[in-house]
């Protein structure tokens, strides 16, 4: 089979085998022992694809994965290409603390079609959509347009809304409401300095947020990454910072709608930047739907902490929130995960009843340097897991099970 141009793609299916004329390719990974117990995690290697693979598109690379000795524990991955660097991904369905096991991976080229898998949908200049099977599961809003006052303040800055188990109904809120520019999953800085100036990159006050172009984009049976160039503007249209913001979005088994690593990469384009604001007003950000801010107080949002006594007003550095609130005739929870890695100290602005919380921390990025953002949120339907099992993912997070290469061989 003639290997395929790499190409940008607006729409893409994973293509499972049914037969190919290349050689299988077969890896032996190494899974160390996880921290603590684990469902649905997503675990992943770098890999180097031989020649027969290096080429292909990543769609076109059929995976599946076996561990070694629990029998019935197929599970599809993924090839996913990262900086120049191919990684495998797939989702094991059960990690037991302490238990190391190794994992088959089978890789061939085919072109016959399978599903269920993430695809994508686009709505050219207006928003992207990553569906699973069909079903949209995050929208990026991504338009900026200036033709009005009305339909700038619209479109002033990017951000992702998060649909329903169904696919339908938005959980998240867009323009307009209690505090407008509360937007979805959104980011920003309200007293953003630059240049002797400052900035309002919160309200939106005479700046955009602009997408530029989308970098990247993937979507099989394991996950949808979604990567793009946004420019934060000054008043007068120049870029203060140029972000690269990721979204990955991992396939997980209900009562889970969604499980999101947000990834941002913010560079200081002309001159040094410095973050500032407050926890109420800047930071990576989760708003709910309107509808809670009207809602009778049973439907409010309440919040829910790793361990008992917390007071977010005080508190630093913690390792996650999460938030409850009820819409529909639903109720839903939303763990939003900090990384240690991001910048301390950090504040969780986590106590508004109207659904809108987020982690806040203020930084220096020095002119032409860049400062990378690691968080995950997990939406579910239901009334909170208990602290173990958010513990959990936030471990699944932050320390996850360590992979490797241990021999790759080609079967005729």
């Amino acid at each position: 089979m003639a290997a395929r141009t790499r190409c940008s793609i607006l729409a893409t299916v994973l293509i499972v085998s049914a037969g190919a004329a290349q050689s299988d390719v077969r890896l032996v990974l190494s899974v160390s022992a996880p921290e603590s117990d684990g469902h649905n995690v997503p675990l992943h290697a770098t890999v180097s694809l031989p020649q027969s693979l290096a080429n292909e598109l990543d769609e076109y690379i059929a995976v599946t994965l076996q561990e070694e000795g629990v029998p019935g524990s197929g599970v599809p991955g993924q090839i996913v290409r990262k900086d120049g660097a191919a990684e495998l991904w797939w989702i094991a369905p059960q990690l037991k603390a302490g238990r190391a096991g190794n994992w088959v991976a089978t890789l061939r080229v085919t072109d016959a079609r399978v599903r269920p898998c993430f695809i994508s949908r686009e709505r050219a200049e207006q928003y992207l959509d990553l569906c699973w099977d069909n079903r949209p599961v995050l929208r990026y809003m991504y338009a900026c347009d200036a033709s009005s006052q009305e339909r700038l303040h619209q479109t002033y800055k990017p951000y992702y809304h998060v649909f329903d188990a169904a696919g339908e109904k938005l959980l998240t809120k867009g323009p307009g409401g209690l505090y407008t520019h509360h937007r979805g999953i959104f980011i920003g800085w309200n007293k953003l300095k630059h240049g002797g100036e400052e900035y309002d990159f919160w309200h939106m006050k005479d700046v955009t947020q602009q997408h530029q172009r989308t970098l990247y984009l993937n979507a099989g049976p394991v996950l949808a990454r979604l990567k793009s160039l946004i420019h934060w503007n000054d008043p007068a249209g120049k870029p203060v910072i140029a972000e690269e913001r990721e979204a990955s979005v991992f396939r997980q088994a209900a009562p889970t709608i969604l499980l999101l690593e947000f990834r941002a990469t913010l560079k200081a384009v002309a001159g040094d930047v410095f973050l500032d604001g407050d926890p109420e007003h800047a930071g990576v950000q989760y708003r709910a739907h309107n509808d809670v801010a009207a809602a009778d107080q049973a439907l409010k949002a309440s919040y829910l902490f790793h361990e008992d006594g917390i007071d977010p007003h005080q508190d630093k550095d913690l390792p996650w929130v999460a938030m409850s609130y009820g819409l529909n005739g639903r109720r839903y929870v939303v763990q939003h995960m900090n990384h240690p890695e991001n910048p301390k100290p950090s504040i969780y602005s986590a106590y508004r009843d109207y659904g809108r919380f987020g982690v806040f921390f203020k930084h220096r990025i020095d002119a032409g340097q860049s400062l990378s953002l690691r968080y995950r949120i997990w939406v579910v339907e239901g009334e909170p897991p208990a602290r173990q099992e958010m513990a959990a993912r936030h471990t699944a997070f932050t320390s996850p099970p360590k992979v490797e290469v241990l021999n790759v061989a080609q079967t005729p």
